[in-house]
């Protein structure tokens, strides 16, 4: 399969659009007799590498796994404009036998003189970039000189015909609310908050399409939010109550990169090197912008340094009743030491769940993961109960079903578009176009079903396991361990998938319910404990295959029966026999990180 490499710059440079890019690859593609795959970075330097292009992650993921055995690209700057990305570019054609067609022509990389060649050519591809950053930087300064805009204009400002600033009116009546909010004292967080509950949209959801993707640093999972429904942050509102552009003054700063030599390596960083300021039209008088900014640092006095704190739960922990997160909220000089339900947030407060204390909810599960026998004892247990993890065999035998009839369709039609008799060929490129991205998706779609029935087999989950359980402390001489916070919090996130928390109302206090879902298992642990949290009673473990195992039962015989009613009681009491103790947490067991 040929891969074909598309990239343009932020500069989108016109003889390099994605669809001649795209159109010089199919015709090479149909010129070798091979079906290929397009990969695409629009709109991203060269001179970044792989980790945050992530059409050219996929290509040399692809040429690892040797899915492709050749590459195309309309020239060698499109690949890369620094010589690090270039080396391993040649390195995995070499490794994995991949042959290189810059603009459609072999080039053999395995050729010492071609390949001295091309390494020049990457010293003048990092040249090249170097000094169009630099023009780019210079003809940015002279546009902001002028009072031109340049990219996306801020909150409340639009460009006129002539591309200088205007004001737009739809969005600066809100700034006007900003500033008199600040004014009156309250704080950008809470301004958010009130733009929130206006649905008063932000610059980046009334300008983009698409997903935001998200990985958890812990996990190192993914997770996808939509562009549109953005809102409004604090640390957003903070930066346009402190830009001058909104009292008519706006501030440019040109940067150029600096070499400095540290320990015999060149280390690059951007120096400010001129600061333009220009005037334009304002939408706040300069008198109510100068009093903002006096509150700020009245207030920033006040305050003093902001106190930072360590919540080993966050992102894990869920109100049982609303479905929301819990965050952890914490202050010295108050009362606050609790994860709460985000619905019980001001001023959008929907949720009655009532908070937990962290330090003991914390200490809780440390203690049953990291110190319980019974917990252990489970994990040990896995492999030899009827616990399943999900086959997924089914699901990939239809994508792959899915693929080949895919497959099939685009031989048909390349064999159709390769008729020099057929001219029309628009139309076919519409249809390739949408069936290669009807293909990576279900590509992407098999990897994914690959991976989960790799990490599902029950032998992988006990060692990781206690792999993780290990890992935090393997020798613990007394009854405390002596925890190092971000190493316990990151082996609580490979375990754990997520914990629910329920709040049963009393005459007095109340009864929390906490379900613990053990990841790559269907399977979770559940506990009640008293409101002070210091007695946690194990009630039930619970997975699909006991559930699976008690609908058989029920199935030999009617429901009523007494005789089956009995052999489920056994049955369930068997498998929940480790799991009917009562874990007390005192004094001496409860870990405080901050």
């Amino acid at each position: 399969m040929l891969g074909i490499y598309c990239r343009t710059s932020k500069q989108r440079e016109l003889k390099y659009t994605i669809e001649n890019q795209k159109d010089g690859g199919i015709k090479c593609a149909q010129k070798l007799g091979l079906n290929y795959q397009i990969y695409i970075d629009d709109g991203i330097s060269g001179t970044l590498d792989d980790s945050v292009r992530d059409g050219l992650a996929e290509l040399f993921k692809d040429m690892r796994s040797r899915e492709l055995t050749h590459i195309y690209v309309i020239d060698q700057s499109r690949i890369e404009r620094e010589s690090n990305t270039w080396g391993l570019f040649v390195s995995l054609c070499l490794n994995h036998e991949v042959k290189y067609f810059p603009a459609g022509s072999e080039y053999n990389l395995d050729d010492l003189t071609n390949r001295m060649l091309a390494n020049v050519m990457s010293i003048f591809n990092a040249y090249y970039a170097e000094i169009t950053s630099k023009k780019v930087r210079l003809a940015n300064a002279k546009k902001a000189s002028l009072g031109l805009t340049h990219g996306l204009q801020p909150f409340g400002y639009t460009k006129d015909q002539n591309k200088k600033y205007k004001v737009l009116e739809s969005e600066a009546k809100y700034v006007r609310l900003m500033f008199k909010l600040s004014l009156e004292g309250n704080g950008a967080y809470t301004i958010a908050n009130i733009l929130n509950e206006k649905g008063v949209p932000t610059k980046f959801s009334g300008n983009f399409k698409g997903t935001i993707k998200r990985k958890d640093e812990y996990t190192k999972e993914v997770r996808y939010f939509d562009k549109e429904n953005v809102k409004w942050r604090g640390n957003v509102i903070s930066d346009i109550l402190k830009n001058t552009i909104y009292k008519g003054e706006r501030v440019w700063r040109r940067h150029e990169d600096k070499t400095e030599y540290i320990n015999g390596k060149s280390v690059k960083r951007k120096v400010v090197a001129e600061v333009i300021t220009v005037e334009v039209t304002k939408i706040i008088e300069p008198e109510l912008f100068d009093k903002v900014q006096a509150n700020f640092e009245k207030n920033r006095k006040n305050v003093g340094r902001r106190d930072e704190y360590n919540y080993l739960l966050n992102g894990l922990l869920y109100c049982e009743k609303c479905g929301r997160i819990y965050r952890g909220k914490k202050r010295l000089k108050g009362n606050d030491n609790a994860y709460k339900c985000s619905g019980k947030i001001y001023p959008n407060a929907s949720c009655d769940s009532r908070g937990i204390g962290i330090p003991k909810i914390d200490s809780f599960i440390i203690r049953y993961l990291f110190m319980n026998k019974e917990f252990r004892n489970r994990i040990a247990e896995i492999n030899k109960t009827s616990i399943k993890a999900n086959d997924f065999t089914d699901s990939i035998f239809q994508h792959e079903s899915e693929k080949t009839k895919i497959k099939k369709s685009l031989k048909h039609l390349y064999e159709v578009i390769a008729d020099p008799d057929f001219d029309n060929i628009d139309e076919l490129k519409s249809k390739i176009k949408a069936l290669r991205i009807k293909e990576k998706n279900v590509n992407e779609k098999i990897e994914i079903l690959k991976e989960k029935q790799a990490n599902s087999d029950s032998v992988i989950i006990e060692n990781r396991i206690k792999n993780e359980i290990k890992s935090v402390n393997p020798e613990r001489s007394n009854k405390k361990l002596n925890l190092d916070f971000e190493q316990v919090k990151k082996s609580i996130h490979k375990i754990i998938d997520w914990v629910a928390i329920d709040h049963k109302k009393l005459i007095k206090g109340g009864i929390f319910s906490v379900k613990i879902k053990i990841k790559n298992l269907d399977e979770f642990h559940l506990f009640e404990v008293d409101w002070k949290l210091e007695k946690w009673k194990r009630i039930q473990v619970w997975n699909r295959s006991i559930d699976q195992t008690i609908q058989e039962m029920l199935s030999r015989k009617v429901k009523n029966d007494f005789d089956i009613r009995k052999e489920i009681a056994l049955y369930e009491n068997n498998v929940n026999k480790d799991f009917a103790a009562i874990l007390i947490l005192d004094e001496d067991d409860i870990y405080e990180f901050d």
